[in-house]
């Protein structure tokens, strides 16, 4: 469990960290926590990710950036850092179950009429980014940025696979695949609001599981979502702890 413990962590904060890989863009180290800032004024993407380091010197160097930023703790090493977080006025506005199975034990996927595409040209970038940002409704602005997020480490970061679902030609779903770690991180699951409850969003899982598979990964693990948590359990994940997520103000 220590293992699945630590891979899930490092493999989630390496994840956030490749953002701030973009030129222009800064990364960085504190006593075991990581600093990332890459520019893009959207919370996900600027923050701190785990813990060790002295809060409010951390905190000086977040706010000094003058832009949207979160810190992002794993309740499995946070210890008591949360309630100094708290002290110090951040709220925690979001919580994830970090959920691992064994590859072996993922039902492969069956595609019965739809497609799967990697995302490796401009145009299909494009696709993907519009499925996700329909998926969770984010506004003009905000799918803007994360477009603009993705647009570095989707050309230049070989440890991730976009993949773009499609039925009928329509592109309808969405998953990501990280592997930096040795194992199927799963991302970027999204399914168009017009398509939902088709089954799109445990497909993509499974897709996105497959690839992994395909690439030697014998552990996959994820990040949950309220709507996507009852999805992943049915798959055989198991949740083995949290990821919070507190915004610096």
């Amino acid at each position: 469990m220590d293992d699945f413990i630590g891979v899930s962590e490092r493999d989630c904060f390496q994840f956030w960290a490749e953002f701030a890989r973009r030129p222009g863009a800064a990364l960085g180290e504190q006593n075991g926590a990581l600093w990332y800032r890459s520019g893009v004024p959207f919370s996900s993407y600027n923050g701190v990710l785990g813990v060790g380091c002295d809060v409010d010197v951390m905190l000086e160097r977040v706010r000094s950036w003058a832009l949207p930023a979160r810190w992002l703790i794993a309740t499995a090493s946070g210890g008591d850092i949360e309630t100094d977080l708290a002290r110090r006025g951040l709220t925690m506005t979001d919580e994830y179950p970090a959920m691992v199975a064994h590859v072996a034990d993922v039902p492969e996927p069956r595609l019965d009429g739809i497609t799967v595409e990697v995302a490796n040209t401009e145009p299909l970038r494009r696709e993907w980014n519009d499925v996700l940002c329909d998926a969770f409704n984010l506004s003009p602005e905000a799918s803007a940025h994360v477009a603009d997020a993705h647009a570095w480490p989707h050309q230049h970061e070989p440890d991730r696979i976009y993949l773009l679902l499609r039925r009928d030609g329509v592109a309808v779903a969405t998953g990501m695949l990280h592997t930096a770690c040795g194992a199927a991180g799963v991302y970027g699951i999204g399914v168009r609001r017009s398509h939902r409850r088709q089954g799109l969003g445990r497909l993509a899982t499974l897709v996105s599981v497959q690839a992994g598979r395909e690439r030697g990964a014998t552990l996959a693990l994820l990040q949950a979502t309220k709507d996507g948590f009852p999805v992943y359990e049915a798959l055989g994940f198991t949740t083995i702890f949290a990821f919070r997520s507190w915004q610096i103000s």
